[in-house]
């Protein structure tokens, strides 16, 4: 059955996803969701009807203990078809909003789709993108409550490179900071500073 209704404000605030490509990844998957929700309407129709025509035969068989128990399962779907019903109404809605919301995200990521890229590739060459917004604002956060960012968020800034200096370039990281990678060789440890790309150029 499907569930109440997820106001617009959820779906425009509060879902994952702080850029376009990653909010459609997110909405999507709800949208899919509720369109299985809406057609589960249809099968409970269904299998309400099996049912009753289950249970007049039953009765016809003088198979009366079978009728009675299969009619004690319909007498508690029918008492709760109204709540189905609103749930049902509810969640077209929801589809409703969720579609909006869609083609408003598409119209801000459709221009920076790469020629004969899938949604899914989008998404896959977004990943980074979605990650540098994401930590940006963990990391600001923590400024604002804390004076400082955490030391986990940090850490968790520097496992990409282009995140690192994007952080830089917006002064949420110290620029004279360097970003460190080990040597490939374990035979030899030592550190060094890594060179960093602040733009992937893709397609």
């Amino acid at each position: 059955m499907a569930s109440k209704l997820n106001s617009e404000f959820n779906y425009r605030y509060q879902v994952q996803g702080e850029t376009p490509w990653e909010k459609i990844k997110t909405l999507k998957g709800f949208l899919e969701g509720r369109l299985r929700a809406k057609g589960l309407e249809e099968v409970g129709k269904l299998k309400l009807k099996s049912k009753k025509l289950k249970a007049d035969y039953m009765r016809n068989e003088g198979r009366e203990w079978e009728a009675l128990e299969l009619e004690a399962e319909i007498m508690e779907i029918e008492q709760s078809a109204h709540i189905a019903e609103e749930a049902y109404r509810l969640n077209e809605k929801e589809i409703a909003i969720i579609q909006k919301l869609l083609a408003e995200q598409y119209a801000l990521a459709e221009p920076t789709r790469v020629n004969g890229y899938s949604d899914e590739d989008m998404f896959e060459l977004n990943a980074e993108n979605e990650f540098t917004v994401w930590i940006a604002k963990e990391i600001q956060a923590d400024i604002v409550a804390m004076g400082h960012p955490s030391p986990a968020h940090l850490r968790n800034a520097m496992s990409s490179p282009t995140t690192f200096k994007c952080l830089q370039s917006i002064g949420l990281i110290p620029n004279d900071m360097k970003y460190l990678v080990g040597n490939t060789d374990p035979k030899h440890i030592y550190l060094m500073e890594a060179p960093i790309e602040t733009v992937h150029a893709i397609g």
